[in-house]
């Protein structure tokens, strides 16, 4: 800041040291004025009185670092004795060519260079010093990135960039170096000035080395930008690689599985690989197997899995290396391996006719079992748990090892070392037994039969309201038919000492007060929405409980359950023949068929979106129901996943045609195929597979079969029972009620 003063003299006058009066009031003085101070004494002749004003200008420097960068400043104008006054400011700059000021103080940069901003009043002047130095802050490639060449050679495009300011104006002579990564060749030049463009160029010769190298694009040490390229081999050559990581199982396999490896190959050389490509298993340090690879396209992507095992129970390192031997001449050897732990659990073999001691020191230990059968039977596999102390849980599953014992299929979990898991039918394939220590046990036995009696189910079913003789019979043998398919009895439910109150299945439902061996259903005509509405609806009301911890509380074989036919539709239905399809039907959704919250607790029904639609493509996973349907001539079908479900309620009916449980019922008799049958096994059922009605589907994608003219048909769809579903212990007592259709 710089200040001029003003200065006034009237000599031969001493000052006291106060104000001169009338000097306070700039409005009503002039800016510079000579006054007699009251209180002076006189001297022997004048004396010189000296005041000052001045103007200060803020800031007092400033330094621009872009063309059209703008700054404001502010001019404050005071009087001799440091008060501020009012005045009209006059601005200008020293020098225009650097920057501009306009009325208001605000001044923009130009060029670069140093100059003033001045503020004057009255003939008073302040300034201020401004630089403008022109700053790069971008700099960008604008072409020669990303080529590809052979490597020791020179790229044939230049590499050229272009720099500017923040203000985004291009900058002429500013330095730009150009610096490959070491290893990465050489720039020629090295380093070059910006045209009146801002833009610069070099050529980049690349390194010896092969695939990416790079150069980093500078200018001074913080704006730096980086330019890449590919070098190849002189001839073709393919690049094998592992891309990410090996892929193991999520959960620890055991010392009876193989473990599956996978990998991600790539090729990323400019040439196909060989015919073969070895690919080897390496655990611990030890080559475990060594497989084959089909031709790699350069640039194509593979994934591959294979299987090595059994391994022996413990932590153990699993390596995947490619072309182990060095034979494929390649780009790169360094990007051939990867490597990830696995853990391998003890499992121990088990046969029919075996009796082992079993014990657990320590509480949630888990041991594991498996039982290999060879050939299936429709008689009952017996798991059992008796004697010693402590108490152990039992759990037992047919198929794939789930990855927790609380999905297995059977899961007992009785208070005490007695345990009891009864598999129906004996089904060819291996057998998952799990035994939890739920606390300590000691001296208890572990035995597997075969051909054990057992107790079959029994349906009961008590008709709520008046139905004629022969529609009483009708119900009945439809009733029997499904005795048929599931054979397992379960434990019985007293509901001696808690009654179900009247009502609570359905409006009037009748109360139950006696024992429940294995299911009561409750048959009933009653009016809902006149003729040829709602035809039926069904479901369960109460169903068992499988309890694994006090929070823990799994559905499982409906207890009571009710069908309910609308009056209205009742004799049609049987003048047309269709009740007993209709009431074989509805008991399928009385044992929990389609219920979307039996299903979906077990994680069997899933979806996919179906591009153009607002349905997705509903789809149930249990794995004996898949099998079936693919034995059904399902392998044809084309979609997400098997097997298809229509509104989460039934099985697709474009897909099965004339089945049982599909949503409409197009003949007197409708198959209850095994993959019905198979679903209900799904869901913890005991099933006997040989009662399932000779079915093929449909071919696969065909539109629904149409009946003939003179065939009823009947439409059952949105016909399960929207109430909440008790679970109760064996006692009858509710140890939770959960909504299917809002949980």
């Amino acid at each position: 800041m710089r200040v001029t003063e003003g200065h006034i003299a009237d000599r031969g006058v001493e000052c006291s040291g106060r104000r001169p009066a009338g000097a306070r009031g700039a409005g009503a003085a002039p800016l510079f004025a000579a006054v007699l101070v009251a209180g002076c004494v006189a001297d022997e002749g004048p004396v010189a009185f000296t005041g000052s004003a001045t103007v200060a200008v803020e800031p007092p420097t400033t330094r621009l670092s872009f063309i059209g960068q703008t700054r404001t400043f502010r001019a404050t104008v005071r009087n001799p004795w440091g008060e501020e006054i009012a005045r009209s400011i006059e601005w200008s700059s020293s020098d225009p060519s650097v920057f501009t000021v306009d009325d208001g103080g605000t001044v923009t940069a130009v060029a670069d260079g140093v100059a003033e901003v001045r503020a004057s009043a009255e003939g008073v002047t302040g300034s201020a010093v401004v630089t403008v130095e022109q700053r790069p802050a971008t700099i960008e490639i604008l072409s020669g990135g990303d080529q590809v060449g052979v490597r020791g050679t020179t790229l044939p495009e230049p590499i050229r960039v272009r720099v500017a300011d923040e203000g985004g104006l291009v900058m002429t002579g500013a330095a730009v170096l150009f610096t490959p990564r070491e290893g990465d060749g050489l720039a020629s030049p090295g380093g070059a000035a910006t045209d009146a463009r801002g833009e610069a160029s070099t050529l980049w010769t690349l390194g010896e080395g092969l695939g990416p190298q790079s150069m980093v694009v500078s200018t001074g040490t913080t704006l730096r930008e980086e330019a890449t390229a590919s070098a190849t081999p002189e001839t073709p050559l393919p690049d094998l690689g592992i891309v990410g990581d090996v892929g193991l199982p999520e959960d620890d396999p055991t010392t009876l599985e193989r473990v599956p490896v996978t990998v991600r190959v790539a090729n990323g050389g400019n040439a196909p690989t060989p015919a073969v490509v070895p690919l080897t298993v390496v655990v611990d340090g030890t080559p475990a197997a060594t497989f084959e690879i089909d031709r790699i396209e350069f640039g194509d992507t593979v994934d591959v899995t294979r299987e090595v095992g059994p391994l022996d129970v413990g932590d153990h390192e699993i390596e995947v290396v490619l072309d182990a031997g060095g034979a494929i001449e390649e780009w790169f050897e360094d990007n051939n391996r990867a490597s990830a732990p696995v853990r391998i659990l003890l499992q121990r073999r088990l046969g029919v006719g075996d009796s082992l001691t079993v014990s657990s020191a320590f509480p949630n230990r888990v041991q594991l079992f498996r039982l290999d059968v060879a050939d299936p039977a429709q008689e009952a596999l017996t798991f059992r748990l008796a004697g010693g102390s402590g108490d152990p849980d039992l759990f037992v599953h047919f198929g794939e090892r789930p990855g927790h014992h609380y999905r297995y299929e059977c899961q007992s979990g009785n208070v005490g070392p007695h345990e009891l898991c009864r598999m129906v039918p004996t089904r060819a394939g291996l057998y998952h037994v799990a035994l939890h220590a739920y606390r300590a046990f000691a001296s208890t036995t572990l035995t597997v039969t075969t051909g054990e009696a057992f107790e079959p189910f029994d349906i009961e079913v008590v008709f709520a309201s008046p139905l004629s003789a022969s529609q009483r019979a009708v119900v009945r043998e439809a009733v029997r038919r499904w005795e048929s398919a599931i054979v397992r009895g379960a434990e019985d439910v007293d509901f001696s000492a808690n009654a179900i109150p009247a009502g609570v299945c359905y409006p009037g439902s009748p109360t139950v007060t006696t024992s429940v061996d294995d299911l009561r259903v409750l048959v009933a005509a009653r009016p809902m929405d006149g003729p040829g509405g709602t035809i039926a609806v069904s479901g369960p009301c109460y169903s068992r409980e499988t309890r694994l911890t006090d929070d823990d509380v799994i559905p499982r074989e409906t207890a009571v359950g009710s069908i309910s036919v609308d009056s209205h539709d009742l004799a049609r239905l049987e003048n047309d023949g269709l009740l007993g399809a209709t009431v074989a039907h509805q008991m399928a959704h009385v044992l929990g068929f389609g219920l979307t919250r039996h299903w979906g607790l077990a994680e069997l029904l899933r979806s996919a979106p179906i591009s153009g639609s607002p349905r997705p493509d509903e789809y149930f996973t249990g794995p004996l129901a898949v099998a079936a349907f693919e034995a059904a001539g399902g392998t044809r079908h084309v979609g997400a996943g098997k097997v298809p479900v229509e509104a989460s309620e039934h099985w697709r009916g474009g897909v099965f045609g004339d089945e049982l449980m599909t949503p409409t019922l197009m003949s007197l008799d409708p198959p209850l195929s095994l993959i019905t049958i198979e679903s209900l096994a799904d869901i913890g059922y005991g099933v006997d597979v040989t009662s399932a009605d000779p079915y093929t589907l449909p071919d696969a994608g065909a539109a629904r079969t149409t009946p003939p003219r003179d065939r009823p048909l009947v439409h059952l769809g949105d016909d399960i029972l929207r109430n909440p579903i008790r679970i109760v212990d064996r006692h009858g007592r509710v140890v939770r009620v959960y909504d299917p259709w809002r949980e």
